[in-house]
């Protein structure tokens, strides 16, 4: 170490001996490692929440008589003009004067209306109710928007399911192919869980949307106010009753960050077939020009990338949802800085790379193509309708199913051994003899299917066709599936526009009664 680093670092050394001896708050590394990066991020995401319960504050307390009325006019216009500095305090230079964004505040309304008139406001009041009503109105907008891209992806799945309720598709189960059935049945999968993704989300949403607010530090005030009416202002449902509950309680935060997770574990499985069908293997579907990448060196490339991009996306959502869970495990059941703002950017992290993946998957699907040729080849190959002939022999000759298993089970293990009969008509007849052979081995009795009719037993339409139980891939079966599934789309999309209206017209009627 030269000699002039050497002084720098006790120079350094002995402002910190400096600070630590003098007591003062905050230290220099507190005010970098923790106050300075929430107040920035308490700028970027709680500014206008933070101006609107200041409001719906002033005029609780004006009308119920808790404060002079005039004082409240005061207060009103003086946040009238603070609501206006966002910008400004997005290139504000952080030292330290005031702890957080809370206090920033309050000092600015002390400057334009007077500590004497300001001062009414913090009555009835801690920074405890109000810290967790803004975590409360930021996270339920972070869930109607996901929601909302939850159902518009939902409602797209249910277009391509109706585009391709004939298009045969194969079905692998353990990387193996095992059955055909058709993409549309796939997707109605899809389809299935983001409903019941919304369901988590719209559980999670109605848990958020009730306001703590009048809750104080953890008991209420000797005030007479008006809960209620804090809640109606600001746009929530309901208020939540218990008022040590509303400041101790971390629950709506773990059930927001665990609708998230799943939906993310959802999706990621289905881009990881996605994946899979747009190999060079498969071929299965092939994703448009403006997702995928050439390679630097080989010009003949055509890689996927943005479903790798998506891939890691779900699992960054994910890490930071379980951050949070991690953050709050083992944490008192009191007011306690580890679900409060620390915790924060982690839950905003997480909704940001959420959306990110519901964003760019939306886009992959309705450009992709899907090569239905392929996926019919794939049906008509490796036997994977044989189980439609063990069927028939129960049907038609009354087997027990384990016998008839049997049966074609040694019929497809001699047809692996023996490739050049798994095409057209030597494979419809080579299934003939061997099911004669087997039968009559098994049964004492052979078992003669001449070829055209295993040709017809065996293909994938008839094999997709003849399901028609609920829930299965017959067409007719997907499209009554489907007419189900719009409707609910339909009818959860309403809800949830209702939603965004009533989240997006609160401020301006606030506005008003605080103009």
């Amino acid at each position: 170490m030269t000699s002039t680093r050497k002084k720098k670092a006790l120079s350094k050394l002995s402002t910190t001996r400096r600070e630590l001896a003098s007591g003062g708050f905050p230290h220099a590394s507190y005010l970098k490692t923790v106050l300075k990066p929430n107040f920035e991020h308490s700028v970027r995401h709680f500014f206008q929440p933070l101006i609107e319960i200041n409001r719906a504050h002033a005029i609780m307390l004006a009308r119920c008589g808790i404060i002079p009325a005039p004082h409240g006019v005061r207060i009103l216009e003086a946040l009238q003009q603070i609501s206006r500095q966002q910008e400004r305090l997005l290139s504000y230079r952080y030292r330290g004067v005031e702890e957080d964004l809370f206090f920033h505040v309050e000092r600015h309304l002390e400057t334009l209306c007077g500590s004497e008139v300001a001062g009414h406001l913090s009555v009835a009041r801690s920074r405890n109710d109000i810290d967790i009503t803004l975590y409360r109105m930021v996270l339920r907008t972070e869930l109607l928007q996901a929601s909302i891209q939850v159902s518009s992806l939902q409602n797209l799945l249910l277009e391509l399911s109706s585009r391709h309720l004939d298009t045969l598709f194969p079905v692998v189960t353990h990387t193996q192919l095992a059955q055909p059935t058709t993409l549309a049945h796939y997707l109605m999968a899809a389809v299935e869980f983001l409903q019941r993704d919304l369901d988590r989300f719209f559980h999670a949403y109605q848990t958020v949307n009730q306001s703590p607010l009048g809750a104080c530090v953890a008991t209420t005030t000797g005030f007479p106010i008006e809960r209620k009416l804090l809640a109606e202002l600001l746009g929530f449902s309901s208020v939540l009753e218990n008022a040590y509950g509303c400041i101790a309680s971390v629950d709506y935060l773990i059930e927001s960050a665990s609708a998230v997770s799943t939906l993310m574990i959802n999706l990621g499985r289905f881009i990881q077939d996605l994946l899979d069908w747009s190999s060079q293997d498969s071929q299965l579907i092939c994703l448009a020009d403006g997702f995928v990448q050439c390679s630097s060196i080989m010009p003949q490339k055509r890689n996927p990338v943005a479903l790798e991009h998506l891939r890691v996306l779900a699992s960054c959502a994910m890490g930071q949802c379980q951050a949070v869970a991690l953050g709050l495990h083992n944490t008192p059941f009191g007011d306690i800085v580890d679900a409060e703002d620390d915790i924060q950017p982690v839950v905003r992290n997480a909704f940001d790379y959420a959306s990110r993946v519901l964003e760019l998957l939306t886009q992959v699907l309705a450009s992709m193509t899907i090569d239905r040729e392929r996926a019919l080849a794939r049906c008509q190959s490796s036997g994977i309708t044989l189980t439609e002939l063990a069927d028939w022999l129960v049907r038609e000759h009354q087997l027990p199913f384990r016998t008839a298993h049997s049966i074609v089970s040694r019929v497809a293990n001699r047809l692996r051994q023996r490739p050049s009969r798994r095409k057209g008509e030597l494979w419809a007849e080579a299934v003939s003899k061997l099911t004669a052979r087997f039968s009559r081995d098994t049964t004492g009795g052979a078992i003669r299917i001449p070829p055209k009719l295993v040709s017809r037993i065996l293909d994938p339409a008839r094999f997709v066709g003849a399901r028609k139980v609920f829930g299965g891939p017959a067409p007719e079966t997907v499209r009554r599936s489907i007419r189900r599934h719009l409707k609910w789309n339909a009818d959860r999309r309403r809800w949830l526009d209702g939603q965004e209206a009533a989240l997006r017209h609160y401020p301006q009627n606030l506005a008003k009664l605080g103009g």
